[in-house]
């Protein structure tokens, strides 16, 4: 009988279930707008889950040495940063839409959490022979400066978010 260590079923279980979130995620939107069943806690927690998703994600890449801890953290602020806007925005009926820079934000890093995770499923599950090449693809330049690149995209998307909901944001600060 083999023997699988804890990394193994980790990769075993995590990509997967990535998968099915990012995908229910995609047909859950579609279908509340196509049938018109969106609803103002749906608004509301549909990007929130993808928040907890992609964070979870990208704490994991820290755990495993894959990105820095400083990325997450940037991402994490602006994300619960975001939120917390919205929410003071739906309590002085400001209502904040959710960006399409956001929206194209949300689908990078699912794009790029579904590339490591596939590239770190792979590696840890033997399902290939060349383990240095997939372990050289997860640890390289690419992988960081890109997460870079997506760092200070999502950066920028809170820039939006401010500039598209200025009279929020005023209110917020108290400013007139």
């Amino acid at each position: 009988m083999m023997v699988i260590s804890k990394d193994i079923n980790f990769a075993i279980l995590a990509f997967p279930l990535f998968l099915v979130g990012a995908i229910s995620d995609y047909f859950d939107g579609w279908y509340a707008r196509k049938y018109q069943v969106e609803s103002k806690i749906g608004i509301f927690i549909d990007p929130l889950a993808d928040k907890f998703l992609t964070l979870s994600a990208f704490v994991a890449f820290n755990y495993l040495g894959i990105i820095p801890i400083w990325m997450t953290v940037v991402i994490a602020i602006r994300d619960f940063g975001t939120t917390f806007l919205r929410l003071f925005g739906e309590s002085h009926n400001l209502p904040m839409a959710t960006s399409e820079n956001a929206k194209f934000k949300t689908v990078v890093q699912f794009v790029f959490i579904g590339y490591i995770g596939l590239a770190f499923f792979l590696m840890k599950t033997n399902l290939l022979q060349h383990q240095d090449i997939i372990h050289h693809i997860i640890y390289s330049d690419f992988t960081y400066y890109f997460m870079l690149l997506l760092t200070i995209y999502t950066v920028y998307t809170l820039y939006s978010y401010i500039i598209n909901n200025i009279k929020l944001v005023n209110k917020l600060f108290g400013i007139n």
